[in-house]
């Protein structure tokens, strides 16, 4: 029994912990220095947001937003999973948070897994068993990230689902979101077909990404970390 209560009391202090976390901001800054990038892109910022997941850091995001608000950024790139399976995206914090964001900044999303899921809610719905208001629900889920998406694109919100787009006038910047197969996102795949460290995810991004000019800088927004050698390997710069 004693062991027992010492195990419930670690697991009580790690869900502590993980609730406490999700209320702790911390920034990481890189600086990126390239031949490939010339006067037209010098001392730019831009700030990455990720894995929200519907979360809001204080009431509304006022944490978060004011720490955006410090960093300046020229544009917000978003690397997908601001909102979260099974929840409706509007009304959602992640919406208000992109709503109060894009009235200052440009914004590019790209998909993580959870934009991708909502994607894929009304496939194979014909073939879908099981109770109608099961079939309510998925259709419901899907309104609301058809509207969520309507909404940011009206407040100028530019989505990349495997597209690109330049970002400067000379043509110095390319920005190519990813939205990889959901097949990619599972372990076995993760750890097969895999030569000196790159796999498929690599042919994945020449038949469904724009082909890039070499002497242009190029920023990729992928959402799994996981295949980073596949993502060089294609030519990505950052």
């Amino acid at each position: 029994m004693y062991f027992i209560a010492i195990a419930v009391g670690l697991i009580m202090l790690l869900i502590l912990w993980s609730r406490i976390e999700l209320n702790i901001l911390t920034t990481t800054e890189y600086k990126i220095t390239s031949e490939k990038l010339g006067n037209e892109f010098s001392d730019r910022t831009f700030v990455v947001l990720s894995d929200l997941h519907n979360h809001s850091i204080g009431k509304d995001n006022r944490k978060l937003i004011d720490k955006i608000h410090s960093i300046h950024p020229d544009f917000i790139l978003i690397a997908g999973d601001m909102v979260t399976k099974r929840q409706f995206c509007i009304p959602s914090n992640a919406f208000t948070l992109l709503k109060t964001l894009s009235k200052k900044y440009r914004i590019y999303y790209a998909y993580g897994n959870h934009e991708q899921y909502f994607e894929g809610l009304m496939e194979g719905m014909h073939n879908l068993s099981g109770k109608d208001s099961d079939r309510i629900k998925r259709q419901n889920l899907y309104s609301t990230w058809v509207e969520y998406k309507k909404r940011l694109q009206k407040l100028g919100v530019v989505f990349l689902d495997n597209q690109g787009i330049a970002l400067t006038k000379k043509g110095s910047l390319f920005l190519s979101g990813v939205s990889l197969d959901k097949k990619y996102y599972l372990r076995t795949v993760k750890k097969k077909d895999r030569t000196n460290g790159v796999s498929s995810v690599k042919e994945y991004l020449m038949e469904n990404l724009e082909s890039k000019d070499e002497d242009t800088f190029h920023i990729l927004i992928a959402h799994n970390p996981v295949y980073f050698k596949d993502y060089v390997a294609w030519g990505a710069d950052l």
